[in-house]
């Protein structure tokens, strides 16, 4: 959440493909989840969530994510209620979603909200289990307010409320009562490299990383509750959203993932990107596409071009080409 790095200075990493910053705005975030309906109902009835497209994967869609195996399985797109397109993909795998025990990856879903401690009070007795919050992120009158839940799916999501002029990044608040996707969160061992993957590799603005106590992922990854968790924020273009790297300890296993099938819980994030030929200069870097990047129908792909990389921690990215 924003405020762990709250001390950062705007200390820059070198900017890696092409000089420019690839990840734009982010499309949507895929968690897989054990029971479609279950999931569907409490985000709609609970946090106001519109399912905007329902139906099962295809053979395209698979073969760009080269998962042959999840040909078939059942999906719900939602979006929320602000109308903003950035959506929320809950696809049916059977499967639960995130621990304790934490995994390397994509591990935590921010979201814009306006009152937090009423939706507190709101999701008290529902399948969304409080972890930690509501509270001020640091002792400031307009600071961000915040609060950690697991989902109906173990879905890890944090729930912050932003005030105008609160967010040190020049965040806006929300527009509905739970609004979008804001920030992204990633885990991974210092082994993994993952601040020169999205700085150096993909061009993004990274903050200098400062050390947080993070009580919440020391309950996650199984460590100690003053576990120091270095973290960094990763900008992308135009202050809607931040991705925020959390280095774990070497202690932390990759995500399994059954061959054919993606990853477990939080599996992909999806971004905007200008165009797809930065595969080129990616690929210099060691970083290849899972498959051919191909045209793809639905809402958030609009049939244009997308193709799936994996980051070094074992996270997917969905690169959606966008020349806008």
């Amino acid at each position: 959440m924003e405020a762990r790095a709250a001390g950062a200075g705007d200390i820059l990493m070198s900017q890696g493909t092409r000089g420019a910053q690839l990840l734009r705005d982010v499309v949507m975030v895929t968690h897989c989840v054990a029971d479609l309906e279950i999931t569907e109902q409490q985000w709609s009835q609970l946090l106001g969530y519109a399912t905007v497209e329902r139906g099962t994967l295809g053979a395209d869609r698979c073969a760009a994510w080269d998962t042959p195996g999840a040909i078939g399985q059942r999906y719900a797109l939602m979006q929320p209620a602000s109308g903003e397109p950035v959506y929320l993909r809950f696809i049916e795998t059977g499967e639960r979603g995130h621990g304790p025990p934490a995994t390397r990856g994509w591990s935590a879903t921010e979201l814009l909200v306006q009152d937090v401690d009423e939706l507190a009070r709101r999701l008290e007795g529902t399948g969304f289990r409080r972890l930690g919050g509501p509270g001020d992120l640091y002792a400031r009158p307009n600071a961000p307010r915040a609060m950690q839940v697991l989902g109906p799916a173990g879905e890890l999501v944090y729930f912050t409320r932003l005030l105008p002029g609160g967010s040190r990044y020049g965040l806006r608040q929300a527009r509905s009562w739970v609004d979008r996707p804001f920030i992204i969160t990633v885990g991974g061992p210092a082994s993994a490299g993952l601040e020169q993957f999205y700085g150096e590799v993909l061009g993004q603005r990274i903050m200098e990383r400062t050390p947080f106590v993070n009580g919440i992922l020391a309950l996650m990854c199984q460590v100690p509750p003053h576990t120091v968790f270095p973290t960094a924020i990763a900008r992308i273009p135009g202050r809607r959203f931040l991705l925020e790297i959390d280095e774990y300890p070497p202690t932390v296993q990759p995500r399994p993932r059954r061959p054919g099938h993606l990853p477990g819980g939080m599996a992909m994030v999806s971004f905007a990107v200008g165009d797809l030929d930065v595969l080129g200069p990616l690929a210099r870097h060691g970083v290849t596409a899972r498959a051919t990047p191909r045209a793809l129908q639905g809402t958030g792909y609009g049939d244009r071009r997308a193709v799936v990389i994996e980051g070094p921690a074992g996270e997917w990215l969905e690169l959606i080409e966008d020349a806008a």
